[in-house]
């Protein structure tokens, strides 16, 4: 067969950028940080492995790229929903927050991404865990906060509506790590919808009941943050 006429097997064509980052975001949630090899991502994306430095800045730079990339896709379906909603329904917010989030357990594509790097961090926190954290997934928080301290009522402290985004967000990260847990409620590891939307309005319910009771205390009860 000529040389001309043989099909190259390589990622599919793109800008160099987009082939990096696709081929990475597969790598770096099968693998996790410390397995992934940049010389690996560069020759599946049929990259030169000098293109890491210039568009990402080295192998750190690719994963941030990585964790936006998932976080950018965990609530795709939902955004603009959520955004079009009014400060009037933020319980109807609050819903479609949870909603999203439990859906993202469960996707296999780009809404999956996230617990599967999830996990590995879990397992085998990367150099910059810590960085992830602060700059790429606390900041995604601050609507829920906002939205939260309006239901708490005009005496929410700081305290309380930290402790109701982490409370929240721990339901989100049980179900994505936790395996078991996950069999025990749906059998197989995967729920029907209508088994995950029960779920979500069982959480969601418990969530509402937790915000009713901190709108319920009295000023002069509130507790001090440590």
């Amino acid at each position: 067969m000529p040389a001309s006429s043989r099909r190259k097997t390589s990622a599919p064509r793109g800008n160099t950028r987009e082939r990096l980052l696709r081929v990475a975001c597969r790598q770096f949630a099968d693998r996790g940080y410390q397995e992934t090899r940049i010389q690996d991502v560069c020759r599946a994306a049929d990259a030169n492995i000098a293109a890491v430095n210039y568009h990402f800045g080295g192998k750190e730079g690719l994963y941030r790229a990585v964790w936006d990339y998932a976080l950018d896709h965990t609530v795709r379906e939902e955004e603009a929903g959520l955004s079009a909603l009014s400060i009037d329904a933020d319980r109807e917010w609050l819903y479609r927050y949870v909603r999203a989030c439990i859906a993202s357990v469960f996707e296999t594509g780009s809404a999956g991404l996230l617990r599967r790097l999830m996990t590995h961090e879990v397992a085998r926190p990367s150099p910059i865990s810590q960085d992830i954290l602060s700059n790429h997934i606390a900041p995604r928080y601050s609507d829920l906060a906002e939205r939260l301290r309006r239901m708490i009522g005009p005496n929410a402290t700081d305290y309380q509506v930290g402790c109701c985004v982490f409370a929240i967000n721990a339901f989100f990260s049980c179900l994505a790590l936790n395996t078991t847990a996950r069999r025990a409620l749906f059998r197989n590891d995967r729920p029907t919808p209508a088994e995950a939307e029960q779920f979500t309005r069982e959480i969601s319910a418990f969530v509402m009941g937790g915000v009713r009771s901190l709108r319920g205390v009295p000023p002069d009860r509130l507790r001090p943050r440590a």
